[in-house]
């Protein structure tokens, strides 16, 4: 099988009229390795690591547990998947009465508050939840409960613009 892109480290030899390839994987990996981005990768690394794993899981924790709280509190919202912070990740999807999650993305895009709204690779499962997408909001290490805050007021807006509480 012939290579389909072209750079250094996957040509064997070259001539003026023609080139060998490297044997494969080299054939196929063309251009410089990703120097740069390993670099990266391992000053984060070095970050999470000194910040500490179950650090980061308590914070995790705590913001998801305020969400969850703070989501369960709005009439009209319904929260896919557990309510409570056991055995979930740190993200939150859920559904508005009445407002595309579409719609919902883009109101709380306006007021800085970033989520994604969609099937988010996942269309088996809406399907099973009997929704057609839904608003996915996630947190980490670099969120705050203030944040939290600002989302849930910012799903508040959402219904008052649309008329829907």
């Amino acid at each position: 099988m012939p290579p389909f892109l072209g750079g250094g480290e996957m040509i064997e030899t070259v001539w003026m009229e023609r080139s060998t390839y490297a044997p494969p994987p080299h054939k196929f990996e063309a251009g410089t390795m990703p120097i740069a981005q390993a670099v990266g990768l391992a000053a984060a690394m070095d970050y999470l690591n000194e910040i500490g794993r179950d650090v980061i899981h308590a914070h995790e924790q705590q913001l998801l547990g305020h969400a969850l709280t703070k989501l369960a509190d709005i009439d009209g919202l319904r929260i896919l998947g557990p309510t409570t912070p056991e055995g979930r990740g740190a993200a939150i999807s859920f559904e508005v009465d009445g407002v595309h999650p579409h719609d919902v993305g883009q109101v709380l895009d306006e007021l800085g508050i970033a989520v994604r709204a969609g099937h988010h690779c996942a269309w088996p499962l809406h399907r099973a939840l009997g929704v057609q997408s839904s608003t996915r909001a996630s947190f980490y290490l670099y969120n705050t409960l203030d944040e939290v805050d600002a989302l849930a007021e910012g799903i508040r807006q959402t219904q008052r613009f649309f008329q829907v509480a």
